[in-house]
């Protein structure tokens, strides 16, 4: 009985997670550009579509969504995900280009005066552009480390390639991530003589990371693999963060 219910629950917990996931996105992408469509709804243009679904402007200001009929409030969720996904696309073609950039640049400069604001823009940012297609290349390199003692091994990403200020030893920057979060870590400054490369996908190391190791490959190649010239760096002294 106990196996059928590890089984019911392992087919289950998957499934249920990943609702939770796809409705928190969308919750927050619907979210983010509701407030357009509701006050095209209140605007006179709109007032008819209103009255045509037997639904006031009152009664919406009220009850939002949930005095709509359950279809119509879903259409109109879709409408304000896919309003999102047209505004995060012009604003990235905005600011892709001199005069966006330009834009860009005038207010982070306002962002950095104000101390507390400019520690969690800067480090939010950090983040997200480490986790963009366009920094994917940062994590094609899977590898173990000696962490948090020398006598136990934890896995990390290669992320840059770096040089000692005074020897001009080369150095590896690494992401080493934290269960259950992979979001968070540590960034560790090693000697390349120091870490275990592994032939592993960036997917079967994020898998043995989110599952605690459960999915653990069944054979860890413990062997030093010659290093791959993918990840280029500039000359910069050696420099450690702690993330989370």
């Amino acid at each position: 009985m106990r196996s059928r219910i590890t089984a019911g629950l392992i087919l289950v917990l998957p499934i249920w997670i990943t609702i939770l996931v796809v409705s928190f996105v969308f919750r927050m992408m619907r979210d983010a550009s509701l407030w357009l469509v509701e006050a095209f709804l209140f605007s006179p243009i709109g007032r008819p579509l209103l009255s045509s679904w037997q639904v006031s402007s009152e009664q919406l200001a009220e009850e939002g969504l949930e005095a709509l009929p359950v279809l119509l409030a879903w259409g109109i969720g879709l409408v304000s995900v896919v309003l999102t996904v047209v505004l995060l696309y012009a604003l990235g073609a905005v600011t892709t280009n001199v005069v966006g950039k330009r834009i860009v640049r005038a207010g982070e400069t306002l962002v950095d005066r104000v101390p507390f604001i400019k520690v969690v823009y800067q480090s939010s940012k950090k983040v997200l552009e480490t986790f963009t297609a366009e920094s994917t290349r940062a994590f094609q390199r899977v590898v173990l480390v000696p962490f948090p003692t020398k006598e136990s091994h934890t896995i990390g990403f290669v992320t840059h390639i770096c040089k000692d200020a005074g020897t001009g030893e080369e150095l590896y920057s690494l992401f080493v991530p934290t269960v259950p979060n992979p979001t968070t870590g540590y960034v560790l400054i090693v000697r390349p003589s120091d870490v275990i490369e592994l032939d592993w996908s960036i997917e079967q190391a994020v898998k043995a990371i989110m599952s605690g190791g459960v999915l653990m490959p069944d054979v860890v190649p413990l062997i030093r693999i010659p290093a791959k010239p993918d990840i280029q760096g500039p000359q910069e002294p050696p420099t450690a963060v702690l993330l989370g």
